[in-house]
């Protein structure tokens, strides 16, 4: 049976209406589409405040109102509705704008095609519910967090005095949490919860700590009474005697198992997510901007042609921008272009500065004539750009997390002929490079 998408399809223009209609009629996409119409701003607003939907198809000029502005509106009041925003042919700057304002997608109207269509209503769905996704991950993440906060933990208490440190007692929670009665747990010592999968640093980490007489906190991979696995979170505390002597360990376990899965699924649901946006800003930006997710994903190192260069050290940033101007003229770049590879490195130096207490860069090449690139590397330690921050942080000309007047990314967009970028809480690194010509555009 066919899943079932509510579309709301706001244009004042019958024929388009129709167009989409149609287009949406004929998609073979293993769903089936209801679709509502509205003419106008004030009709769209009506049919939002009656239901949710799925997808809205958002054309930009409307009788009453701006489809920008309602699209802001939209996302102001809350609503995470996917918009697919419907320009002219040759409208790409509306397009970016609508991006940025909170669009999923967007189509020319000359484009128009069941294929083409489909194209962007799975994408909307798929960004929303990979959205959704996450946001049940993290609200799952906290509700177990509060629930475990809440609940009684296993306790032992292991006497040190005793060879091999035995457990002489354990509380009801430690006997439902493992499986094992009081019975079967006293006088053993607590590595007969351990197993084929337990890590055996985090074992070495608490027996050292058992040695040194202190405090000790791992994760560890337990097995319960069945066989079955369970994440235990372990807290080891020393307790002294009157004379000063270690007489016996207090072990505090908290089954997280739980936690641990629904923080896989939160790193599934970000994965999508993140795959999603790289989409977006590639066809964005015509190809240009790569959001990579790890060091594979950047491009593959050229040759390196001299060492790194410490932006951070008085004239470091002018340093790498004349070495990469160099590098172009030696691989024969006309000097329009060496000047326009020559502001895309000096404005992402000059971010790297700003943003990270290290940072650094590298001008590598290969190749001659036709075939000729210049490849700089630019990285730093600062936190990186969030994820609902990079919109803007890319996108947007001008906009910086730390309020500089600089042009940022929209200048090395305009200037370069391919950015990557791979971004955390680790540090930044762009990756900036310029062919012997411009590439011919991605849809070509």
């Amino acid at each position: 049976m066919k899943d079932t998408l509510k579309v709301l399809i706001v244009d004042d223009d019958a024929v388009d209406r129709m167009a989409v209609r149609r287009a949406l009629s004929d998609s073979p996409d293993g769903f089936q589409v209801h679709m509502e119409e509205a003419g106008d701003c004030a009709a769209a607003h009506v049919a939002l405040s009656r239901g949710e939907y799925d997808c809205a198809f958002l054309d930009h000029r409307l009788p009453d109102g701006d489809g920008l502005a309602l699209l802001r509106a939209m996302r102001a009041g809350g609503r995470t509705t996917p918009v697919i925003f419907l320009i002219g042919q040759g409208d790409e700057p509306l397009a970016v704008e609508a991006m940025r304002t909170g669009a999923t997608d967007y189509l020319a109207k000359p484009n128009f095609s069941p294929a083409s269509l489909s194209r962007c209503l799975q994408a909307a769905i798929r960004f929303q519910r990979a959205e959704r996704q996450t946001r049940l991950a993290e609200e799952a993440l906290r509700l177990r967090e509060r629930a475990m906060a809440a609940a009684s933990n296993g306790i032992v208490i292991c006497d040190a005095r005793q060879p091999d440190c035995p457990i002489i007692y354990c509380n009801p929670a430690f006997t439902a949490i493992t499986g094992y009665s009081a019975e079967e747990a006293l006088g053993r010592n607590c590595r007969f919860l351990q197993g084929p999968g337990t890590d055996a640093e985090y074992v070495e980490e608490t027996r050292a700590a058992l040695e040194s007489e202190r405090d000790c906190q791992v994760v560890l991979k337990n097995y319960r009474r069945d066989g079955s696995l369970w994440w235990n979170q372990l807290s080891i505390s020393p307790v002294r005697d009157a004379g000063g002597r270690v007489s016996h360990f207090i072990g505090v376990q908290t089954d997280i198992t739980e936690r641990r899965r629904m923080e896989e699924a939160l790193e599934t649901a970000t994965a999508h997510q993140w795959a999603l946006l790289r989409d977006i800003f590639s066809s964005v930006t015509g190809g240009k901007l790569l959001l990579c997710q790890t060091e594979g994903d950047l491009p593959t190192p050229l040759p390196a042609l001299m060492g790194q260069v410490s932006l951070t050290a008085p004239g470091g940033v002018r340093a790498l921008r004349r070495q990469a101007e160099a590098a172009a003229a030696a691989c024969g770049l006309s000097e329009r272009r060496r000047d326009d590879l020559g502001a895309a490195v000096g404005e992402a130096a000059m971010n790297a500065v700003q943003h990270g207490t290290e940072s650094e860069g590298e001008v590598r090449a290969s190749g001659s004539g036709n075939q000729a690139k210049v490849q700089v590397r630019i990285t730093d330690c600062g936190g990186g750009i969030a994820m609902d921050a990079l919109p803007k942080a890319t996108l947007e000309r001008g906009w910086s997390t730390q309020g500089s007047f600089g042009h940022g990314f929209w200048i090395m967009l305009q200037s370069a002929d391919k950015i990557s970028l791979l971004t955390g809480r680790s540090g930044t690194t762009v990756v900036i490079e310029q062919n012997h010509a411009p590439p011919p555009p991605c849809w070509l």
